[in-house]
């Protein structure tokens, strides 16, 4: 749709086009947050973000794992239609548009840093380079973004090694390589042309663990811990509640950084910035989201499809135009990222995609299009699906024996934390949502549902 914020847009010289910055966290909960309710710690810089534009209340992941999160955010596509729906070694295909190569398209600087979010367990930073990215500085291997101290990143296509990195131990941090590199590319920018970039923070996920300095000054947060068993290749953390706190705390000083150096650029008022997660809190290395209230009052954490596991929070901040101050529970969500960004660069949007633009939410406009449903899958632990049309919410489990799938019915209107079934109870409307359900994803030969592929 055509509308006033689009024709000003391709009107509007290259210079003058907002700048925009993605923060995607990992594993962050929708309770981490001060500015979402979290009271064990606060996080005073991004709850400042929050307060200068708008804080959604109803935004979703992609999936309730990494990689098909991330697809879905690149192409726009959701989990039941994109070419990335577990995670593992897939790549977005080269024939996919995505947001990049839009951001590119429109005449913008572009960038990724961080964690890759274009590809799974794979050694190519040419595969992340050939998504639409002029920069990138990072690891392209999600695997290797579970260690707080990588052995080395890529530089676009240099490998730069540490050889004082021990996974779990070292004196490089990975997120504060990342912010380093955000503000060193920040600092080269100009009003001349505008840029886009993806700053893609691989914690809070495990392993838990935070820089010393940090964790030494949020331990008077919390009590003093008992010692926790090596789990998987994650690393043992005797002090799980200090260190995930310690990893607030860097992602909150990077928040106050970058928004601190783009004010001394002069680019603030016409950036863009845009903070979220890519699912739920985990449950490992150590860590449970009871232990801090990571998840508020959802239920279930990553790799669930109940609100704790997709809900996330969601900050957008663009001084010059987004009125401070607001809250908006239009429910959103990952791939609507892509046509948000062609709505605001003027770009055409994609075909076949199931994104819609979240740009006049932003702006305060009331004639917001919404979805007709949400839809996720997931296809680890027997295969697991969930749709959400308007306040009511379907959530199947265990799809790979059909003897044993289960189907629940939750109101989050009335039931925000998913504590009582009302499949029995309403019949008509778990019907209804089956219905819907049943068309709401394309067979995928790589991510096959048997029970549902069926002709």
């Amino acid at each position: 749709m055509k509308t006033l914020l689009l024709t000003l847009l391709l009107l509007t010289p290259l210079a003058a086009k907002p700048n925009i910055i993605y923060i995607i966290t990992d594993d962050l909960g929708y309770g981490d947050l001060s500015c979402y309710g979290q009271k064990n710690f606060s996080t005073p810089n991004i709850d400042k973000l929050a307060a200068s534009g708008v804080r959604f209340t109803r935004h979703y992941s992609g999936a309730t794992v990494c990689n098909p999160s991330r697809c879905s955010l690149m192409t726009g596509k959701d989990s039941g239609h994109a070419p990335v729906r577990g995670n593992g070694p897939f790549a977005i295909p080269k024939e996919e548009i995505t947001v990049a190569e839009i951001a590119k398209s429109a005449g913008y600087n572009t960038a990724m840093i961080g964690k890759s979010c274009v590809t799974g367990n794979t050694q190519t930073p040419e595969d992340v380079l050939g998504s639409g990215l002029d920069f990138f500085y990072g690891t392209t291997d999600h695997r290797d973004g579970h260690f707080r101290y990588p052995k080395f990143v890529y530089n676009n296509l240099e490998r730069i090694e540490f050889p004082e990195n021990k996974l779990h131990t070292g004196n490089q941090y990975d997120a504060n390589l990342y912010t380093e590199q955000a503000l060193g590319y920040i600092e080269k920018q100009n009003a001349e042309k505008p840029f886009f970039m993806v700053l893609s923070y691989p914690i809070p996920h495990a392993s838990v663990v935070a820089p010393e300095e940090e964790l030494k000054e949020v331990r008077p947060l919390v009590k003093n811990e008992v010692g926790l068993k090596k789990s998987g290749h994650y690393t043992a953390t005797p002090e799980v509640k200090g260190n995930y706190i310690g990893m607030l705390k860097v992602l909150d000083d990077a928040v106050g950084d970058i928004v601190a150096e783009l004010e001394k650029k002069g680019l603030l008022e016409n950036t863009i910035i845009m903070f979220t997660s890519d699912n739920g809190p985990h449950y490992e290395g150590g860590y449970k989201p009871d232990l801090l209230d990571s998840n508020g009052p959802l239920r279930g954490g990553k790799r669930d499809l109940y609100e704790g596991g997709i809900r996330v929070p969601f900050i957008v901040s663009w001084p010059a135009v987004i009125k401070p101050g607001q809250t908006s529970d239009h429910p959103s969500a990952f791939w609507d990222f892509l046509p948000t960004v062609c709505e605001l660069t003027g770009q055409p949007i994609p075909e076949n995609i199931q994104g819609i633009s979240f740009a006049p939410t932003m702006l305060g406009n009331d004639k917001q299009p919404e979805h007709d449903y949400l839809y996720w899958e997931f296809h680890e632990q027997g295969i697991r699906r969930a749709i959400q049309v308007g306040d009511w919410k379907l959530v199947q489990y265990n799809l790979a024996t059909p003897k044993k799938t289960t189907t629940e019915l939750y109101d989050l209107s009335k039931d925000i934390g998913e504590t009582t079934d009302l499949s029995s109870k309403n019949p008509e409307k778990t019907a209804e949502l089956l219905k819907i359900i049943s068309t709401a994803r394309t067979p995928s030969k790589t991510f096959p549902v048997p029970a549902l592929d069926q002709p």
